[in-house]
């Protein structure tokens, strides 16, 4: 978070995802990305790979946040890209 004369308040998380900036090309790998429908509250992971194949590395997750359809009750609006960190052992 940013002071109106650009001083930084808070240091960055190292593990923070600008959601504009970020595409499926350098999200790293650790992260598994999930939807949620705001209607029904049905949760699911998406499979990155499937997702660049079909549309291109160089999507921008907050373009995939857009996108989401739900395939419990056809939702499309407002649905959630959530981003999970896989437990590092």
């Amino acid at each position: 978070m940013k002071h109106r004369r650009s001083i930084e308040l808070v240091p960055p998380d190292r593990h923070a995802i600008e959601i504009d900036k970020a595409t499926l090309a350098n999200l790293p790998e650790w992260f598994v990305i999930y939807g949620r429908c705001r209607a029904c509250r049905h949760q699911a992971p998406i499979d990155r790979r499937d997702v660049a194949w079909r549309c291109g590395q160089n999507l921008s997750l907050a373009t995939l946040a857009k996108r989401l359809r739900c395939r419990e009750c056809d939702n499309r609006s407002a649905n959630l890209l959530l981003l999970r960190m896989l437990p590092r052992d």
